[in-house]
């Protein structure tokens, strides 16, 4: 780890060399100056774990999102986008710093250390819109440094922060506390929540899922088991949507940047309301489902409202996109990967979320939204959530750090022909592959399970499921693409390298252990397992005894 605590490190100068970029911009006809005389404000939403075809718009026939569908279909649609990694963490710190998963901080869910974090010298893109001007906020799920670290959101550019740091406790809606602005913040009413109700569901068979089915009453409203009072019971999404709400509204006559990372539909499924599922002829956990989506486009249109009240949407940019490939299988007890009998919303593509080595685990539903600014349509043009960043800096004006990705800001702006185009994706590790490699370059998807294996080939716009490998016959491609693969990649120092030996990443985790920088990650709502809960400020919260 580089020290970084000296006063004029990387981020500081960025800080002056943004401040001065936009400076020049005003006075200057720069090829990043944004052509529009005021600053737009910029919303991403961020769903976790979306399916493909989770949303209407996006082929779903058991249920609708028609808020959603709203914005993507008057919208830019981007049909062939990939998320920066195939799970949450790294696809997250992807998003942030605008990097891929080669030289990105954040490479996998864990480390060898654990839970790892963003350092002081990553610049995200918080930090490079406030050096534009703008008002920051995070909201949500964060995942990219626990409290109390260097990669904590308000360490990372955020004047506001509100949410789940660690990415363990967001596996959960009824947190003992939140984190508001790098401080707990209790929240006694969901003391003593049952977890054990909702976190027995990764690979479990149907069968075995009857007893740990969530209580709702006749009306189809939950009833939170185990807290001091049921009604009183705090759903962290709904937190989370007023204080989106309560962002907007102060923030209203700036420019605002808002990161609005939303659990929904993460598993473990469990909803404050069945609605209008309540009566489907449908197992608990699809209403569950439909009904998390259903809470989640609410959402959207509420915040679409207020704006339109406020008399800014016109001015205010709106990205959406899910964070990685097809999960739902985890939370219903299917083998892996498979697709769901109802709601068949995997898409067509093979594999999903851990998996880098197939296309299902990093092809993302993807769109952007200006009212009366962009032409609603379908693009093709081949893009990474890694673009994000220096499309957000092109927006507001100002020139954006060295990344890996690409304004699509031409494209936005109507201006198809002056868009630059990559000359490759490429994602790298996972949960389920540390080893593994992947590229899409061109009409061509490749991959290999470890440095040590033959890589193999398939064209994607005609092989959609990747069953007819062509390696063999494209040898200049296999050249170019084992270019790829040492190019694209620099050594991480706390994540499992492509072809790292097991006595090298046992040697890592040795290491992390003898300096005490393992980062020790909670599960949501541990209390009930018989612990004590303490805040990262040491406070304890709530004690429960062994059940």
């Amino acid at each position: 780890m580089r020290n970084t605590s000296h006063a004029f490190g990387p981020k500081r100068f960025f800080a002056i060399l943004i401040m001065v970029v936009a400076i020049a911009a005003t006075h200057t006809n720069a090829t990043f100056a944004i052509e529009d005389p005021q600053k737009p404000n910029i919303l991403i939403i961020f769903s976790d774990d979306l399916s493909h075809s989770d949303l209407s718009c996006y082929g779903q026939k058991e249920f609708s999102t028609p808020n959603l569908d709203a914005l993507a279909l008057n919208g830019i649609r981007f049909t062939q986008a990939y998320s920066g990694s195939p799970e949450c963490a790294p696809s997250r710190g992807s998003l942030m710093t605008g990097m891929h998963m080669g030289h990105c901080r954040i490479r996998a869910n864990s480390s060898v250390r654990g839970q790892d974090h963003l350092l002081s010298e990553d610049v995200t893109m918080a930090e490079v819109l406030k050096g534009a001007g703008y008002t920051t906020g995070f909201i949500g799920k964060w995942g990219i440094g626990l409290p109390g670290t260097e990669g904590a959101p308000d360490k990372q550019g955020f004047d506001f922060s509100y949410g789940y740091y660690d990415q363990a406790r967001a596996h959960g809606f009824f947190p003992h506390y939140l984190m508001r602005n790098g401080k707990p913040e209790p929240i006694p009413e969901n003391y003593g929540f049952n977890m054990k109700r909702v976190s027995t569901y990764n690979g479990r068979p149907v069968d075995r899922l009857d007893d740990v089915k969530n209580i709702y009453d006749e009306h189809g409203h939950l009833v939170p088991d185990g807290v001091p009072v049921p009604a009183a019971a705090k759903y962290s999404e709904d937190l989370f949507q007023d204080e989106a709400l309560s962002f907007i509204k102060k923030n209203r006559d700036k420019p605002f940047f808002l990161y609005y990372a939303t659990q929904l539909p993460h598993g473990p499924c469990i909803t404050p309301d069945l609605g209008e599922y309540k009566d489907k002829p449908w197992d608990l956990k699809h209403k569950e489902w439909a009904a998390m989506l259903g809470q989640l486009d609410r959402g959207v249109g509420e915040m679409v409202d207020l704006m339109e009240q406020l008399e800014i949407l016109d001015n205010t940019i709106i990205f959406f996109a899910g964070d990685n490939g097809y999960s739902q299988w985890g939370y219903f007890g299917r083998p892996l990967h498979e697709d769901d009998p109802l709601f068949k919303n995997k898409g067509p593509w093979p594999k999903g979320k851990f998996s880098s080595t197939h296309e299902g685990g990093v092809r993302v539903p993807f769109f952007v939204y200006w009212k009366d600014k962009i032409k609603a349509g379908e693009n093709d043009h081949l893009c990474a959530l890694y673009d994000v960043l220096a499309t957000a800096a092109d927006l507001a004006g100002v020139m954006p750090p060295k990344t890996d990705g690409i304004s699509f800001a031409p494209i936005l702006r109507g201006k198809p022909d002056k868009q630059e185009a990559h000359q490759y994706l490429y994602w790298e590790n996972g949960t389920m592959s540390p080893h593994a490699q992947s590229v899409r370059l061109d009409q061509w998807w490749a991959y290999r399970d470890h440095p040590s294996k033959p890589i193999q080939l398939y064209d994607v716009t005609k092989d959609l499921a990747c069953k007819n490998d062509l390696a063999k016959n494209n040898p200049e491609v296999v050249d170019r693409l084992k270019q790829i693969f040492t190019e694209a990649h620099s050594d991480s120092e706390w994540y499992v390298n492509p072809g790292e030996s097991k006595e090298l990443t046992s040697a890592k985790r040795a290491k992390a252990m003898s300096t005490k920088s393992m980062q020790h990650s909670t599960r949501a709502n541990t209390a009930y397992r018989g612990r004590t809960e303490v805040s990262p400020a040491g406070d304890v919260l709530k004690t429960a005894p062994e059940e």
